[in-house]
């Protein structure tokens, strides 16, 4: 049949576990995700009921409604340079996987090389009347042949007529708005507003905890033996929020102006030049064909200035600036001097633009200067003239000089840099901020889009802690040793703090590296190497409550909304699972061993034993990209909203 599409056994890719493929391995393909992406709201066509995983049976009646369904729950926003999407949960965004989302917008979009090789495979196939036969794919007759050659395929490289460029990325559990672009100046421009943190993210989030309490209480229980139940604690209670220290709006201020993040991007600058300098350059080395080529913009430059001089009388003259004949009452000029060089002051290393080119060692007069700039702007026809070994050596020596002005330049420039980051209280980088504050009246009434979620008095916090990614191949990022240990210090009883000695900040990744990282081995080898890149999340709460399991099982969540003030690799992830210690449900990479309180009577009460409830509690990671805007073309803003899978 046309419509089921079997793994093709000349294709290798690799296997993943999506939560929309249900348990049957054949069905984590393309072919399967469309399937559900295309099924009608929990009913067939003739009105009966689907189960989980039944197969929509495609025809040509059918076809055109199937397609439209999932263009309709797929596709946000479509023109001519951008395309936004509502990305499913499980689905990379590319590379040799049997469902990717560059797989999925392929079937979609096809572009004209994919469409010929449909076409060469289904010779057969009869266009739809009307049409070329390019123009009626994708249709049910070419579904099966159009998945098949999609498979093959990796990377956005793979067809040289591929009309999608990604702008940004979202993890493989996260699902909601993606935006891709459709040319390189809507790529660009797209690309340059993530990378000035001109966007406005917003994401969705149930988070869980193994936080309980003990009902009633008392301190002479355990002496007496008093063998209480536990009560099941929802994350992020009042308490919580209650203990964090409380700072003024002025404190968000290095991350509101960019100067945090300019200071940071400094300091990456200036350890690239150190590198650079080791090998015997800087940022901003030049080397000798550059500043021929600078040298040459200057001669012109003089030679035209010169000419118009030697043109001002009404005499002819041939042009060159070698000779000028003389006029009625000019007699003829004395025999070519040597170009005068001004020398400016030093004083211009410490302004803003760039010191002047040193004069030349050896003497070089105007026809000298006639027959350089006659053998064009390219520095290999310089080393192949006649008088190479002379050029070559006057600028070599040139470019030597200037490089020292330059070193020189760049060095008195960072000073002031620095002057300047030391008064706006920056530093390298570095927010001076706690891990987990509180912002003074920053608690006002914000909304995911339920209106039963919206409240005048919703509570918010902030999460701030450098991230660094381990560069021995770990997939899991881990937070700065600081703020870790901040964080340790205070949850193992620093009762003197604002914050609560109740906080529980879980043990780190598992994996031994990242364990030894974010526990605060700082004499480690391993975490002088990483690059810990400053980070900040605010987290509104919406509510707070409980949930249950397959199997019946009730445990605490609450539902979050987040608000990343920069754009980190798994930053949400890792702020709510390291600091906060209340991971997002369902991921399994940051939330230990995704276990939950047993509860014995179903009413929160328990007594204490932990069993594993693995992939029993949720089927996804519940992280939702909900909201972006975003400056795009003539830097009009657009936002795209994803609907909320929380609900």
């Amino acid at each position: 049949a046309p419509n089921t599409v079997a793994m093709s056994s000349d294709v290798s890719c690799v296997v993943d576990n999506p939560c929309w493929g249900g348990p049957d391995p054949s069905r984590h393909n393309l072919h399967h995700l469309f399937q559900v992406l295309g099924r009608p709201d929990n009913h067939s066509e003739n009105g009966t009921a689907l189960s989980d995983f039944e197969t929509i049976q495609l025809s040509g009646s059918n076809y055109n409604q199937f397609l439209q369904r999932v263009r309709s729950r797929l596709i946000l926003y479509h023109d001519d340079n951008y395309l936004a999407i509502h990305k499913p949960a499980d689905l990379r965004m590319d590379g040799p996987h049997w469902a990717t989302v560059h797989k999925l917008l392929l079937y979609l979009f096809p572009p004209p090389s994919l469409r010929d090789m449909v076409m060469d495979v289904n010779a057969a196939t009869s266009p739809q009347e009307g049409k070329t036969p390019n123009e009626s794919i994708p249709n049910y007759k070419t579904h099966r042949q159009l998945i098949e050659n999609i498979y093959k395929l990796s990377n956005h490289a793979s067809l040289p007529d591929d009309p999608f460029r990604p702008v940004h990325q979202l993890d493989y559990a996260t699902s909601g708005v993606l935006l891709l672009a459709k040319n390189k100046r809507s790529a660009g421009m797209a690309c340059r507003s993530f990378m000035n943190r001109k966007t406005c993210k917003q994401y969705l989030a149930v988070v869980t905890n193994s936080h309980r309490i003990r009902e009633n209480a008392d301190a002479n229980d355990d002496a007496a033996g008093y063998d209480s139940k536990f009560i099941l604690v929802p994350p992020m209670g009042k308490e919580f929020i209650e203990k964090l220290p409380i700072l003024p709006s002025s404190a968000l201020a290095q991350w509101e102006n960019g100067a945090l993040e300019r200071t940071y991007r400094k300091k990456r600058q200036r350890e690239t030049e150190t590198r650079e300098t080791k090998k015997g350059t800087f940022n901003g080395y030049m080397p000798v064909h550059s500043v021929f080529a600078k040298w040459r913009g200057v001669l012109l430059k003089k030679r035209k200035e010169m000419k118009d001089e030697s043109f001002a009388a009404s005499a002819p003259g041939d042009g060159n600036l070698s000779t000028v004949e003389p006029g009625p009452d000019r007699q003829r000029e004395q025999p070519v001097k040597k170009m005068e060089w001004k020398k400016k002051n030093d004083d211009n290393a410490i302004k803003d633009e760039l010191p002047p080119l040193p004069e030349p060692k050896q003497a070089v007069t105007t026809n000298e200067i006639d027959e350089l700039l006659s053998l064009g702007p390219s520095w290999k026809s310089v080393k192949n003239s006649k008088n190479a070994d002379k050029w070559v050596s006057i600028i070599a020596a040139m470019a030597k000089e200037y490089n020292e002005l330059l070193e020189k330049f760049y060095t008195a420039k960072h000073k002031k840099e620095d002057k300047v980051d030391s008064i706006d209280g920056v530093s390298e980088g570095i927010s001076t901020l706690p891990p987990l504050f509180r912002i003074h009246g920053d608690d006002s009434g914000e909304s995911s889009g339920n209106d039963n979620e919206i409240s005048n008095n919703l509570d918010s916090f902030y999460i701030c802690a450098s991230i660094g990614e381990p560069d021995d191949g770990s997939f899991c990022v881990v937070v700065d040793p600081a703020a870790k240990k901040t964080c340790n210090t205070i949850s193992n009883g620093d009762t003197s703090s604002t914050l609560a000695a109740s906080i529980d900040f879980k043990p780190s990744l598992t994996k031994k590296t990242c364990n030894t990282i974010s526990n605060g081995d700082t004499s480690s080898t391993l975490a002088a190497s990483i690059d810990f890149k400053p980070s900040l999340t605010k987290c509104t709460i919406l509510w707070r409550g409980y949930s249950y399991s397959k199997n019946g099982k009730r445990f605490p969540v609450a539902k979050v909304m987040l608000h990343p003030r920069t754009g980190r690799r798994h930053q949400l992830r890792i702020h709510l699972s390291e600091i906060c210690g209340f991971p997002i449900l369902g991921d399994v990479a940051y939330g230990g061993d995704n276990k939950e309180w047993e509860s014995s009577d179903g009413n929160g009460s328990s007594n204490g034993a932990l069993v594993d409830e693995k992939g029993k509690s949720c089927d996804r990671m519940c992280l939702h990209a909900r909201q972006l805007s975003i400056p795009l073309m003539n830097d009009v803003v657009k936002t795209f909203i994803a609907p909320d899978p929380f609900l």
